[in-house]
């Protein structure tokens, strides 16, 4: 840890957390659900438990930083900035120390440049609501960005206040909605979010939007016409045109949103695609500009991602694994750091394994608490023993290493099991996960190899890019390949990652596939696993079959003496 260059990030709301940064570089960045075990952890309250957890695992004390930067929602954060700052020193006794307000979009758009790998690139951010910009809500925002000059917001649009909390009907039902609010503009991801309510799905659960998405056809011939972000997008737009559709056919209004569902959420993901390519398109007319830097919980759709690949002028793309607002504190800290002592260092960032690991000894307490049988094996013995157990049919439940930042587990708290067939997709949907049928699953293969089995336009080492499957390995790899042919795809390389890597090349032994599918450890309406005792807890409820913690094996779910 750099000593007198060490800067914290806090977000507060839903999804708040922690990160540090320091020397430059992203050192941490901790969730608050994955150590209170609420899911998204909504509240206005600082995210102490995140904060206290993340400075302990790094070895620093709050006398050592530098700075402390906030961000919020749906509020001008200098108006509340005071009573932050109040806060937050008088709970650690730092009377004098440095605070800093940072919008909501301009975190977004930190975190995302200062996590990829360009010297200069433009960035998007969209999500459902920023920061109050004048009488309005910030909705999606245009930055260029470059080491040596910084990052620079150069274009925003913006939208209504909404008269009502958008998980009532009011928001997203025609029958009830007020007509002033009707012409209201509406935030991209915000529209996204209305179709998700209206299909009967719940806040944060615009992933199942997306994977139902695939099972439908849109149901709209119409383009949203979008030049820049110059764009008109109103609360009553799309489900106008649908209730006009199913009116046409003479279908009761819940009856048709309950049997054309699928449908439904096909004309969301068409028409969000539609306007997000047309206005890249407009902001990158002759490809000047190469890469393109991503933010905002609407990147986290996959599929929306590789369509911006294949139909902009784009040639590489990053999102920040942690696109949503779980990655707001590191934009803040970045910024804070940026704007005290200079541009952030390239590479800096460890993405995505910012979390929190676990030595020995918290293991050993946690298998002897639960009195539990397990063997502590070396590396080559454990992956001949996980590969083969997998290939015969096994789930087993990895934790090693730092924690992910963001809502994908990327194989260090992960359910791994094979992708072979699609009895194993509705297994871990109904008996593991406990999950919609038509929720799909991704895979983990070779960085080598990810090409040869998924149509990439780049590498896709976060699970954030939805490619087709190439059609030799449709049928050979059907627990991972969706409805449409498209899986969500990590690549991981011997370097980065060689407990995996080994672990997919003795698979590819037994299978003939570098191929494994990998999906969140965690079970229905619950954060990801974060500590030992998380991965135990949730092992013994579930119908994981083994569990890997580190060198340690436990395959007997039933109390009895640890050796």
């Amino acid at each position: 840890m750099t000593r007198g260059r060490v800067v914290l990030g806090v977000h507060i709301g839903h999804d708040r957390g922690a990160a540090v940064v320091s020397g430059g570089k992203l050192a941490g960045a901790l969730a608050q659900e994955r150590v209170d075990r609420r899911k998204h952890s909504p509240s206005p309250e600082l995210p102490y438990a995140a904060i206290d957890a993340l400075l302990r695992y790094l070895h620093v004390t709050p006398q050592q930083l530098r700075a402390v930067a906030f961000s919020y929602t749906n509020v001008r954060i200098a108006d509340i900035l005071p009573q932050l700052r109040d806060e937050f020193r008088d709970h650690y006794q730092l009377p004098t120390i440095d605070v800093h307000g940072i919008s909501h979009h301009d975190s977004h758009a930190f975190a995302t440049f200062y996590t990829s790998p360009f010297d200069e690139a433009l960035v998007l951010i969209a999500d459902g609501s920023g920061d109050i910009v004048g009488h309005q809500l910030e909705a999606e925002s245009f930055y260029t960005a470059n080491r040596t000059t910084g990052v620079r917001r150069v274009a925003q649009r913006l939208q209504d206040f909404p008269l009502t909390y958008p998980t009532r009907r009011n928001f997203f039902n025609l029958a009830y909605m007020h007509e002033i609010d009707r012409e209201k503009q509406v935030s991209l991801g915000r529209k996204y979010e209305q179709l998700t309510y209206l299909l009967g799905f719940a806040h944060g659960e615009a992933g199942k939007t997306m994977g139902l998405a695939s099972y439908g056809s849109p149901l709209l011939g119409r383009r949203f016409p979008a030049s820049d972000l110059n764009f008109s997008l109103k609360v009553r737009d799309v489900i106008n045109e649908i209730d006009a559709v199913s009116a046409s056919l003479r279908i009761p209004h819940h009856r048709f949103y309950r049997e054309r569902r699928a449908d439904v959420a096909a004309t969301a993901q068409a028409v969000v695609e539609q306007i997000v390519i047309d206005v890249l398109n407009a902001l990158n007319p002759d490809g000047a500009a190469k890469h393109l830097c991503l933010g905002g919980g609407l990147f986290l759709n996959c599929l929306l991602n590789h369509a911006i690949l294949s139909r902009t002028r784009f040639r590489h793309v990053h999102i920040v694994p942690a696109a949503g607002d779980d990655g707001q504190a590191i934009g803040a800290a970045y910024r804070a750091y940026a704007e005290a002592f200079g541009s952030p260092a390239r590479g800096g960032a460890r993405s995505p394994y910012l979390g929190l690991s676990y030595g020995r000894r918290e293991i050993l307490r946690t298998m002897r608490h639960f009195r539990l049988q397990f063997e502590e094996l070396d590396e080559a013995t454990l992956i001949d023993r996980v590969a083969t157990a997998i290939a015969g049919g096994k789930v087993i439940g990895l934790v090693r290493g730092r924690s992910e930042s963001g809502p994908r587990a990327l194989c260090h708290r992960s359910i791994l099991a094979d992708p072979r067939s699609k009895r194993m997709r509705d297994y871990l949907n109904r008996r593991v996960k406990y999950r919609e049928d038509f929720r799909p699953f991704g895979p983990v293969v070779t960085a080598e190899d990810q090409f040869r089995y998924f149509e990439l336009l780049q590498e896709s080492p976060y699970m954030l890019l939805a490619a087709n499957v190439r059609s030799p390995f449709r049928r050979k790899l059907a627990a991972i390949t969706h409805v449409d042919g498209t899986a969500r795809v990590q690549a991981v390389t011997v370097t980065d990652e060689p407990f995996v890597h080994a672990l997919l090349r003795r698979f590819e032994r037994i299978t003939g596939h570098p191929v494994l599918l990998n999906t969140s450890f965690n079970l229905s309406d619950e954060p990801i696993v974060e500590s030992p005792h998380d991965a135990v807890s949730t092992y013994l409820r579930s119908r994981i079959d083994h569990l890997v913690i580190e060198g340690f094996l436990l395959t007997e779910k039933q109390a009895g003496r640890s050796t």
